[in-house]
């Protein structure tokens, strides 16, 4: 059918319409139907554009561990996540961003949705592997909402199959909704199905859909970066906001602030939210998913002083006039949108 601008549906015609462009109205239908899918690499990038990456990666492993060339062994039985890996080189940044993973993510998540974490994976050869599990991580076993918190995308840095330690599924899990206990992880870890893809592949899931890995039997590493991304409203996992700089904010697109939240409303100080800093943000930048707030996915001029850093607040401050001031925007502010809808019903 032909895609229209619906009022009622926000940004998601925009949205819809690009991930067509991309080619991914397949992967769409695996995430409703499976509750996940595999992007083959021409669809994220040009042919071998994961080598920088994993150059990249290898240079933060060695930072942080020791050369991999030297010590190899360092990682056998070993399951690593290199945490807060953002700031150690720019080419994490623009994967932050890359259209089809974000596309996607978006589609589960909304257009607002914001960055929680962006990691390395690195396993060794051994018997290390991740117990199946859901990415909402709450212990309580009736609190699993029913919409996606929380969304992943992992790059295949390496080869990924079975003998390899792929990741793995249990595919239409996330229509369960509840997380898996300790006997049903137990049970499904040799009964999930392995991703098998090639380097330059990614898998993206919502928080619903079980899954963990196979060890690795091969010699040599299984290499990944993790993006995920949430709804704006829940707390992040890594100190985006916080450790940003304007240099960052610069040499990316504008939805490069929305997924740093550096215009986001909370949290609440004694002054509530700053309706000055929602008045400054670029649309793509955390405000609301309706048609007027859309950024682009193929967006990718750097922003260049468009968007900035978000202010240093004093939570504790407060200033009477100006409460008083904000409410008397917000009642004119309702009242101006009451009485346009009143003229659209009259009219």
């Amino acid at each position: 059918m032909e895609i229209e601008n619906w009022d009622c549906a926000g940004a998601l015609p925009h949205l819809y319409r690009e991930l067509q462009q991309l080619g991914l109205e397949t992967n769409i239908a695996e995430l409703e139907a499976f509750g996940y899918t595999i992007i083959p690499p021409e669809k994220i990038g040009p042919d071998g554009y994961q080598l920088e990456i994993k150059e990249a990666l290898h240079a933060v492993v060695a930072d942080r561990f020791g050369d991999l060339t030297d010590d190899l062994d360092r990682w056998n039985n070993v399951n690593d996540n290199l945490r807060f890996l953002l700031w150690a080189d720019p080419v994490f940044e623009k994967m932050t961003w890359n259209p089809a993973g974000l596309g996607l993510a978006q589609y589960l998540l909304g257009t607002n949705c914001i960055l929680s974490l962006c990691n390395g994976w690195v396993k060794g050869t051994g018997d290390a592997r991740t117990g199946i599990h859901g990415d909402y991580l709450d212990p309580t076993p009736d609190a699993l909402p029913g919409i996606n918190i929380n969304a992943n995308v992992h790059y295949f840095l390496t080869d990924y199959n079975l003998e390899d330690g792929a990741i793995s599924f249990l595919p239409g899990s996330h229509r369960w909704r509840r997380q898996a206990s300790p006997p049903e992880s137990k049970h499904w870890a040799d009964r999930a199905h392995p991703v098998n893809a090639p380097a330059g592949s990614a898998v993206v899931w919502g928080n619903h859909t079980w899954h963990g890995s196979y060890p690795r039997k091969t010699p040599g590493l299984r290499m990944a970066l993790q993006c995920e991304y949430m709804r704006p409203r829940f707390q992040p996992q890594e100190p985006y906001r916080e450790t940003v700089t304007q240099q960052a904010l610069d040499r990316n697109p504008v939805r490069f602030a929305g997924l740093m939240d550096v215009y986001g409303p909370f949290p609440f100080g004694k002054n509530d939210r700053s309706g000055e800093l929602a008045k400054s943000a670029p649309p793509g930048t955390g405000h609301g998913q309706s048609a007027e707030n859309y950024c682009s996915l193929f967006d990718t001029t750097p922003a260049g002083g468009s968007t900035q850093r978000r202010p240093v607040y004093d939570y504790d401050e407060h200033d009477g006039k100006m409460a008083f001031e904000r409410r008397q925007q917000v009642m004119k502010r309702a009242g101006d949108d009451k009485g346009q809808s009143d003229r659209k019903v009259s009219g």
